[in-house]
């Protein structure tokens, strides 16, 4: 392992030498995105060497690394969202291909350093690397929407650093307090552990509080349409397909081993909360005209789901909150592509009331747009749906009546999603449009790239599950 990370800070750094004004000023910008593309599929084939040197039979970390005193290994757990984060960069990269022209080479490596960032994050295997990692991801992105975002850029950047650094202090109080009562910050010792019941209370208390905010829950999920309404493309990708994952990620690895006494006595208390904001955000969804905060709704509506499903306690639950996780991580930034990046692209313009008959002129678009809306609502072979049915089932067993309530997200999600997708594609061609060209080669490889592994996790999830399944004993707690 040590070697693949030295190789890709390498490829970094190369990218970063590239910028520079020495080469001939139509000629770099290329150069510089072509460079940034071949070092993120370098990546990618790195961590599938990992994956192929992985065995899943076996519990516990595997290729355990330190690197300058960092702890850094791979477990069932970590490995999938290894491979989601080096797949989501070059899909990143490829997205924003055309309509950046200023400051090519800053957006790209701004792009990589998040991309770096969260593959050692989701590597690192104790509390404190995670935490700095964590905060850490804040600054290239604050940077990324100061700089190309759009109109409200300023106002969505402070949006995201102020939100989600003010709840962090208090997941950082719990782990100044585990460290000092345990002496260790191992992610490998502390859950042999044991603390008294009051302060698993107040532990969990402010490690929920971190939780709410970033994943976000309501009342706390105020920042994120904001954000996703002015970030640019690649950094609305990033943020829906990989940094919304650092929570599920840090409840399985974190509160449910260590804080187990406490999630079960709050878990009704984070049904409610999830249940609520699963009916509030998808309410709040058919009122919106805004393609990318229509999205960015329907995202929180299904980490509500995946929290739901995570603190049920039992195997069922966290391996569905785990492949909703993975199949979210696509179908999010796919749909964000198709409205965020491919419309766009062509009519400058996100109101939803601008579009009309987009399948009389561009039908690949319009199938490919339809096959994410059917994903995005749980349609039977995606992994959407494998992820909310053994969510919900695992959560039935916790709680029928909540569970039952929290149902409802599958009628809720397929009204506004059919709605969206009706009013883009169906009826006559909307005389606003102009007849513009089908996908390009570019966009159709962006839209497969991000349906072709959601339609993979729904029919064959078990090279998933496998390897998942051997670490959940180290998870669940029997009660």
């Amino acid at each position: 392992m040590n070697y693949g990370l030295f190789a890709i800070l390498l490829g970094f750094l190369a990218v970063i030498g590239l910028n520079n004004k020495t080469i001939v000023v139509t000629v770099w910008p290329k150069i510089v995105k072509q460079a940034s593309l071949i070092f993120s599929v370098l990546s990618l084939y790195i961590v599938i060497a990992w994956w192929y040197q992985y065995e899943t039979s076996q519990n516990g970390f595997q290729l355990i690394s330190p690197v300058y005193n960092l702890s850094l290994g791979l477990d069932g757990v970590s490995l999938w969202l290894v491979l989601l984060t080096v797949i989501i960069i070059p899909i990143s990269l490829l997205s924003n291909w055309n309509n950046i022209k200023i400051g090519v080479g800053k957006y790209n490596i701004l792009i990589l350093l998040l991309g770096i960032i969260l593959l050692v994050n989701y590597l690192c295997i104790d509390l404190l690397s995670f935490y700095i990692f964590f905060e850490a991801s804040l600054v290239p992105l604050f940077v990324l929407i100061g700089i190309y975002g759009a109109n409200n850029k300023e106002k969505a950047a402070y949006y995201i650093l102020i939100f989600t650094f003010t709840s962090s202090l208090f997941l950082l109080l719990s782990i100044v307090v585990t460290t000092y009562m345990i002496n260790t910050t191992s992610c490998l010792i502390y859950s042999q552990f044991v603390l008294s019941l009051d302060l698993q209370i107040l532990l969990w208390i402010g490690i929920m509080i971190g939780i709410l905010v970033k994943t976000p829950l309501f009342p706390f999920h105020v920042w994120l349409p904001v954000v996703h309404s002015e970030s640019p493309l690649g950094g609305s990708i990033i943020l829906a397909g990989l940094i919304l994952k650092l929570t599920v990620y840090l409840i399985i690895r974190w509160i449910l081993p260590f804080l187990a006494e406490a999630s079960v006595i709050f878990y009704p208390t984070v049904f409610i909360i999830c249940v609520l904001t699963i009916i509030y955000t998808s309410l709040t969804t058919l009122a919106q005209i805004d393609l990318k905060v229509i999205i960015a709704y329907s995202s929180i509506s299904h980490m509500g789901v995946c929290i739901i499903g995570v603190f049920a306690n039992n195997v069922l639950g966290i391996e569905g909150s785990y492949l909703l996780s993975l199949s979210h991580g696509f179908i999010s930034p796919g749909l964000f592509i198709a409205v965020g990046g491919i419309l766009y692209d062509r009519y400058h313009t996100r109101i939803l009331m601008y579009y009309q008959g987009l399948l009389s002129f561009m039908p690949v678009f319009a199938l490919y747009l339809l096959v994410l809306s059917f994903a995005n609502i749980g349609t039977p072979l995606s992994g959407n749906f494998l992820g909310e049915f053994l969510s919900l089932s695992g959560a039935f067993q916790r709680s029928p009546i909540f569970t039952t309530l929290a149902s409802f997200s599958i009628l809720l999600s397929a009204t506004y999603q059919m709605k969206l997708t009706s009013r883009l594609t169906g009826g006559i061609k909307s005389p606003y449009l102009k007849v513009t060209k089908d996908l390009t080669n570019r966009e159709s490889i962006l839209m497969l790239s991000t349906i072709l592994p959601c339609l993979l996790i729904g029919v064959y999830p078990i090279f998933i599950l496998k390897s998942l399944y051997f670490n959940l004993s180290n998870v669940i707690y029997l009660f």
